[in-house]
């Protein structure tokens, strides 16, 4: 047999057996106000399914530190295809009209040395967060996602979004509170901007968020995240009371 053609078929069987082998574990949005979007996995595991009660998903974002992919849907249904998502942890973001859904995805190899390796990797990356302290300061290098809390107040009514986003955004968001605020539309919106510790953290975080709107609120000192703001817009510091 041909010597080229015979590595190209075992470069096939390798990748067929590394598809083969790989799992993926969907954490849906279990918040009532996520209860508009119907979140599943297929029946093959390999295509992420989502559904609008209401209006249209624009918009699906899908990363983590190493990986970003952008879908722009325009449409109440949305099938994204999962084969070719590199192994690891991402977070899932769905624009539902104005509302941002935010859902979590692993994946990883099914095989009982991939998962050992990882429990590993995880116990061992909270061990050194427990014991880095919670100075954000010392941490800095360490800081690559925001939580974002966004309110829009006007005449007309008041709309929420929140959501994670990098850390290069935050110049632009910063600005744009600023400017918003010295006009007679937008002088009462309110911006909160908080740190979040690493890439395990941040699934942490996330975990905790999804079970309960209100976490990032929290006053009492944690690894997962820094409770002080890291930016507080001025119609919104009346309302921050730290304890």
């Amino acid at each position: 047999m041909n010597k080229r053609l015979s590595i190209s078929i075992l470069f096939l069987i390798i990748c067929s057996l590394m598809a083969y082998g790989q799992q993926i574990t969907f954490h849906k949005n279990v918040n009532y106000k996520a209860n508009l979007l119907v979140q599943n996995l297929n029946k093959d595991r390999d295509s992420l399914f989502l559904e609008s009660k209401t209006g249209e998903i624009s918009q699906v974002v899908i990363f983590n530190d190493k990986f970003s992919k952008k879908y722009d849907i325009d449409s109440t249904k949305a099938e994204i295809g999962l084969k070719k998502l590199p192994l690891g942890n991402f977070i899932i973001q769905a624009k539902v009209d104005t509302k941002w859904i935010i859902m979590a995805l692993e994946k990883t190899y099914n095989t009982k040395t991939a998962v050992s390796d990882l429990k590993t990797s995880f116990t061992s990356k909270q061990h050194t967060i427990k014991n880095t302290g919670f100075n954000h300061k010392t941490n800095n290098n360490n800081l690559s996602y925001y939580w974002v809390v966004y309110q829009i107040n006007s005449s007309f009514g008041s709309t929420k979004s929140m959501r994670l986003v990098y850390k290069d955004e935050i110049p632009d968001l910063i600005k744009k509170n600023k400017l918003e605020l010295k006009s007679n539309t937008g002088k009462n919106n309110k911006l909160l901007i908080y740190e979040i510790y690493e890439i395990y953290d941040k699934s942490q975080f996330m975990n905790k968020q999804f079970r309960n709107p209100g976490f990032y609120k929290s006053v009492e000192q944690t690894s997962i995240f820094n409770t002080e703001p890291f930016y507080i817009s001025k119609s919104e510091q009346r309302n921050i009371t730290k304890t």
